[in-house]
């Protein structure tokens, strides 16, 4: 579009990839771990009719640099908001995405109006319950097979398995898409040592001490354990709200649109 602006930003060890378009208030999507920005084009195509967005891919995808020396997690999204003249925004985080918002907003709380975080996740629980215990337990389950399909059948088998095991509800060109964009970031979905690292101790155990409004949002054919690192959220976080779109899945921008649109509109008025 004729109105995006696109950027290369260094950051110590690297550079980010990054796009605005749009006008109005600023708002920071950051997207799923093993995708890349361009997962938010369906969303930025109306979003920038009424807000100023802002997308990066994180060093590993897209059209960022690799990771080579540790790097803050958090420093990086900062970066990008520097280099697009944003100092304060709305950030809206997907899975792995929204765990990046909330540790940046507990540690930049003055420039995070809000974060929305949609099916959010965290790892293992701290202290889980009975039924934590067992989602976990699941999880794990998944992810050993996938492993298993990833040697023995390779990236675009594994892909499936993953994309089909987290997104059930979408339909088969949403499916296509999120499978392609897993198998063009394999570099970062395959890697063996990960140098990005956010709060210590991690935000996971620390939803209390951020101050900031959040938007919950999970969907009812997600995980077990992203439905229930929702409901931790909202019940630790001092000012948070849940929103469950039974329809939805792990990308209800996807699986969901039209509720996800009307859930994004209403949060950011």
């Amino acid at each position: 579009m004729s109105d995006e602006i696109e950027k290369f930003v260094d950051v110590p060890g690297g550079f980010l990839y990054c796009r605005t378009r749009g006008q109005g208030q600023d708002v920071v999507l950051i997207n799923a771990g093993a995708a890349d920005l361009r997962m938010w084009e369906t969303t930025v195509s109306w979003l920038s009719d009424i807000a100023r967005v802002t997308t990066f891919d994180y060093r590993d995808t897209g059209l960022s640099s690799p990771g080579t020396q540790s790097y803050s997690e958090i420093e990086d999204v900062a970066a990008v908001m520097d280099a697009a003249g944003v100092s304060s925004a709305v950030l809206l985080g997907v899975s792995d995405g929204a765990r990046r918002a909330l540790g940046f907003a507990h540690r930049h709380p003055e420039r995070a109006r809000r974060v929305v975080a949609v099916a959010g996740t965290f790892g293992a629980f701290p202290d889980p319950s009975p039924a934590e215990a067992v989602a976990r337990k699941e999880m794990l389950e998944h992810f050993a097979r996938r492993e298993r399909v990833l040697a023995g059948a390779g990236i675009r088998a594994a892909a499936e398995v993953d994309i089909d095991a987290w997104a059930p509800a979408l339909d088969a060109r949403e499916r296509h898409k999120m499978i392609g964009l897993q198998v063009a970031n394999s570099y970062f979905f395959t890697l063996e040592d990960y140098l990005g690292f956010e709060l210590d101790p991690p935000v996971k155990t620390r939803f209390s001490e951020i101050g900031t409004p959040i938007s919950v949002l999970v969907g009812g054919h997600d995980f077990e354990s992203t439905r229930l690192w929702a409901q931790r959220i909202v019940e630790q976080a001092p000012d948070a709200s849940l929103t469950l779109l039974p329809e939805a899945d792990h990308f209800p921008m996807f699986s969901a649109p039209a509720q996800f649109e009307q859930f994004l509109r209403q949060a950011l008025r």
